[in-house]
């Protein structure tokens, strides 16, 4: 029986986002799901911090840098061993074929996403390893939603029935425990301020967090989320009524989550979009872009803007606006389920 090997390359990352989201979770229900598989997880020998696994072994190899080690000590040991990789987080080694998962098209669709001189000279090289890995280093490929499926064959010619739609989801929200201590540091009032959470690169679209704030000054507007891609930024000349908290821990989310007016994503793309379904677990209300996948994810369940339109934003009205129970969105993701899915593929594939 061929051996699986997953990338594990999520485990050396320096912060928690989306990607290593959907590794960590999947990777935690296909755990439960491989006892007559020979399934292992490879990471970096200096990682520390290692998920404890029922069926999935863990193997350390290789000291170097996590994106010297993706292109170096993964794919040898991949073809030393003979085995089906998974790559679940964009890694898109070189010289190894297996189930490759896409989760957007950003470096091919939106060019805002790199800017800068850095962003600039790392976008055509991305856009060709990702076409690379899609065409020729695939024997599959898995993404996250519809939306990005149809990018994918579009984009690279590639027959629709090599595209696994994989999805994300919201479970994990309900293992971690609430910390209220966020709430108390920026005196928020419950349900008087609306939340945010992203990065802020130019297609998560913070101007128009902005543009709102402006128009609403009565309202407390929490943006959170990493920094690092924030040159540019100024938050000292933002309006008052913004609170920046940056990089906040999964307590610290949910919490806002579960106390904000809203919970409010304007992005220009997404591939999935996890937080507004964390989101309407926690019962709160969302306000979402009416662009990409996020029609698709959250149906009836959102309140949808026009994340281009930055005048006239009521958000009184806006939210007065009638959406349907999130039930039916909620009870159609699961880990568990995409896990099944992911599980089948991989029966599929192997030799």
């Amino acid at each position: 029986m061929q051996k699986v090997v997953i990338n594990g390359d999520y485990l050396a990352f320096n912060t928690f986002a989306g990607v290593s989201r959907f590794a960590t979770e999947i990777l935690a229900e296909l755990d439960l799901m491989v006892k007559d598989l020979k399934v292992e997880l490879l990471t970096p020998e200096y990682v520390e911090s290692l998920p404890k696994f029922k069926n999935i072994k863990i193997v350390k190899i290789g000291q170097q840098p996590i994106l010297k080690w993706k292109n170096t000590a993964l794919p040898q040991y991949v073809k030393k061993q003979d085995a089906l990789l998974v790559d679940l987080t964009q890694a898109f080694p070189f010289g190894v074929k297996g189930i490759t998962c896409v989760h957007d098209c950003i470096p091919e669709l939106v060019s805002t996403a790199y800017s800068g001189v850095f962003g600039k000279l790392v976008k055509k090289p991305l856009k060709l390893i990702q076409r690379r890995a899609v065409i020729k280093n695939s024997v599959a490929v898995i993404t996250v939603s519809e939306f990005s499926k149809k990018d994918i064959a579009c984009l690279y010619h590639v027959n629709p029935e090599k595209i696994t739609v994989v999805g994300n989801a919201w479970q994990h929200i309900e293992k971690t425990a609430y910390d209220d201590a966020i709430i108390n540091k920026y005196n928020l009032e419950t349900k008087k301020f609306y939340f945010s959470l992203g990065s802020r690169v130019e297609h998560k679209n913070l101007k128009w967090i902005v543009s709102a704030a402006l128009q609403n000054p009565e309202s407390v507007f929490v943006v959170s989320g990493e920094n690092s891609y924030s040159k540019g930024f100024d938050e000292s000349q933002f309006p008052k009524n913004i609170i920046f908290t940056g990089y906040i821990s999964d307590g610290e989310i949910r919490s806002l989550m579960a106390n904000c007016k809203a919970f409010i994503l304007p992005s220009i793309y997404e591939g999935f979009g996890i937080p507004p379904m964390e989101a309407l677990a926690e019962n709160a209300q969302i306000i979402v872009s009416n662009t990409s996948c996020l029609p698709e994810i959250y149906s009836k369940s959102a309140h949808y803007i026009d994340p281009y339109q930055l005048e006239n934003i009521d958000l009184d009205k806006i939210l007065a606006e009638h959406v349907e129970d999130p039930e039916a969105v909620l009870n159609k993701y699961s880990w568990e389920k995409s896990a099944k899915t992911l599980y089948s593929l991989i029966c599929r594939c192997m030799r």
